[in-house]
């Protein structure tokens, strides 16, 4: 692991304290630890900082999150009947066909 990776995992690691403010740090670095396990030996490592916080976070957000309790769903009567008997589109009595409306006429098909 070079200078500039350890420096990008620091970043991630601030960054995941930040968001998750209330677990403790070490959590945070244990499963920073733990993702960083995965990536031994991989030959490019450009992209191991990203794919570590994607990681823990995500670990992060399936379990220790704590969704809102969704409201009870708001039950409403039926809607009313609309007074208009004319159809909402006119129609221009012509229906062209996918061919028609999208495709190029070659000659020889005419």
């Amino acid at each position: 692991m070079d200078d500039n990776e350890k420096h990008a995992l620091d970043v991630v690691r601030a960054r995941l304290v930040q968001r998750y403010p209330d677990l403790e740090p070490e959590i945070v670095e244990d499963l920073i630890a733990a993702a960083l396990d995965r990536f031994d030996g991989c030959r490019v490592r450009d992209f191991v900082p990203l794919l570590i916080e994607r990681a823990t976070t995500r670990t992060l957000d399936a379990t220790y999150s704590r969704a809102p309790a969704l409201p009870e769903p708001i039950r409403t009567s039926e809607l009313p009947a609309t007074a208009h008997a004319e159809p909402a589109v006119i129609s221009s009595g012509r229906v062209r066909g996918v061919r028609g409306a999208f495709a190029r006429r070659s000659p020889r098909l005419s």
